[in-house]
């Protein structure tokens, strides 16, 4: 009867024992599992919802952006409107006087053809008073591409005798395209090359 009583009590304990092991692994596993959630709650879900913030707010800036660039869009349009608007409207400012006073445009033209030929600020300003102008220098041929040099002439605007409205330059009283040709042809024959009279009238468009 003893050792049946002794047997039972060391069952029992043996049952309480594994009962308590049981229960302390099931504690274990149970914090672990918490742990592991916690710091996947802390990195992860942290990380994801910051990804998701950075998402939203580039979508945020881009729609900002969109919008900048529709209302840049907008604007740039207005202003070619206005921009085409005046140049439309100076231009026909410009032929209305063009149209009342021809010699204008003449004048312009010819002023940008003295600066081509090399005349300075100050010479073009006094070829275009419509006086005769003493000079000495080089000028520059398109038809040549090269400079001529000269020791003493006189350029003079003068109207055409076929329409007085049309002016021309004149250098040494010929045009300045036949004054160059007959330098070119001053220098031909100072370098020993003969030149036809009648390639000489073509040149010149006789």
């Amino acid at each position: 009867m003893q050792e049946q009583k002794e047997e039972a009590n060391e069952e029992l304990s043996h049952i309480k024992s594994e009962i308590k092991t049981e229960k302390l692994k099931s504690s274990a596993v149970d914090v672990a599992t918490s742990a592991i959630e916690g710091i996947g709650s802390m990195f992860g879900g942290s990380k994801v919802k910051k990804q998701q913030q950075e998402i939203e707010n580039l979508k945020l800036e881009n729609a900002g952006l969109q919008t900048e660039i529709q209302t840049l869009k907008a604007q740039t349009q207005i202003k070619e409107k206005e921009h085409t608007t005046i140049k439309e409207k100076l231009q026909q400012e410009l032929d209305k006087i063009y149209s009342l006073f021809p010699k204008i445009k003449e004048l312009l033209r010819i002023e940008k053809l003295c600066r081509y030929l090399g005349f300075d600020e100050e010479h073009t300003n006094i070829i275009l008073d419509m006086k005769p102008f003493f000079f000495s220098g080089k000028l520059y041929s398109s038809e040549y591409q090269k400079h001529f040099e000269t020791e003493h002439s006189v350029a003079e605007i003068k109207p055409l005798m076929s329409d007085p409205n049309k002016l021309q330059l004149t250098i040494d009283g010929i045009s300045d395209v036949s004054w160059f040709r007959q330098k070119q042809k001053e220098f031909l024959e100072k370098i020993g090359v003969k030149i036809q009279p009648n390639q000489s009238k073509m040149k010149q468009g006789v």
